[in-house]
């Protein structure tokens, strides 16, 4: 792959946990569920034990092992007494492939491969002055300075765990290759505010092209369109807020633009076939 290429990959802590699954909570059961999450990340397990499940399959990391979670819709299940070390991040290419997908979930020993965990620790160490509490980093603000500490660090942690999968057989996958016009056009919808109308004419002149032409080669190379790459976008926002401990809906959907949380909801559920209330229900352990 060229130097180019790479340039797609958009790379962002989301969280870095070292502390009881429940905490907290109030917790009633001898085990907490989880359905709502879809993001990648690594868990270490130091006491308890830690459960994924996906695609009719199983994984479960006991004290002293890793597990790397498929990203996608799956199933987490903890012991109520687990604590482990925890990181969420985002890896994703243009058309939303994700960087390590293909041959997760995985388990392994800790001890075998000490670097990831060396590496992860000052990555705990930054994100505990951004907020040691949070589920998105994206929502909390930092300087330059902590941005580029952060990035470097999650980088760097990156690096060890992709050496680890490779030593496992699993290589990293995606959509790199893709016109430039349509990863500027990517670059501006991203940077767009989501609670504003979207003007795509606009996008399409600062890629240099006509909106015909620019709808063509997005679906050709991304095999979708502007409007719903960015509506995908927004979605994945919604359930990544509405996921977070503390989240009100009618917060989320006037972030989003909506006038009417009706709307937002109607909205919501045609493309995920559940309400917003149904995502913050399966947040809650039972």
């Amino acid at each position: 792959m060229l130097y180019r290429h790479w340039l797609n990959l958009n790379v962002h802590l989301l969280w870095c946990h070292n502390q009881p699954v429940a905490k907290g909570q109030v917790v009633n059961r001898s085990t907490l569920r989880f359905t709502q999450y879809t993001n990648s990340g690594a868990w270490l397990v130091r006491e308890g034990w830690a459960r994924v499940e996906h695609d009719n399959q199983t994984y479960t990391a006991e004290p002293g092992q890793w597990l790397i979670v498929k990203p996608g819709k799956r199933v987490q299940t903890f012991a109520s007494n687990t604590q482990m070390l925890s990181i969420g991040f985002a890896a994703r290419w243009p058309d939303r492939s994700h960087l390590f997908d293909e041959g997760l979930s995985l388990v392994f020993d800790a001890i075998d491969f000490p670097v990831l965990e060396r590496r992860a620790l000052p990555l705990l160490k930054s994100m505990k002055v951004v907020n040691p509490d949070t589920w998105d980093a994206r929502d909390h603000h930092v300087d330059l300075e902590r941005f580029l500490d952060l990035e470097r660090r999650l980088c760097n942690w990156l690096q060890a765990l992709a050496s680890v999968l490779a030593a496992h057989g699993i290589e990293h996958s995606g959509q790199t290759e893709i016109d430039e016009r349509v990863s500027k056009a990517v670059d501006l919808l991203n940077a767009c505010d989501m609670g504003e109308p979207l003007n795509l004419g606009r996008i399409a002149t600062h890629a240099g092209i006509s909106l015909n032409h620019l709808t063509r080669i997005f679906r050709r190379d991304l095999c979708t369109t502007p409007h719903e790459y960015w509506d995908r976008c927004r979605v994945e926002y919604a359930q990544s807020r509405l996921s977070q401990p503390g989240s009100r809906v009618k917060e989320v959907s006037i972030v989003l633009g909506f006038k009417s949380l009706s709307h937002f909801s109607k909205w919501f559920k045609r493309h995920t076939g559940m309400s917003p209330r149904d995502v913050q229900t399966a947040r809650d352990p039972h």
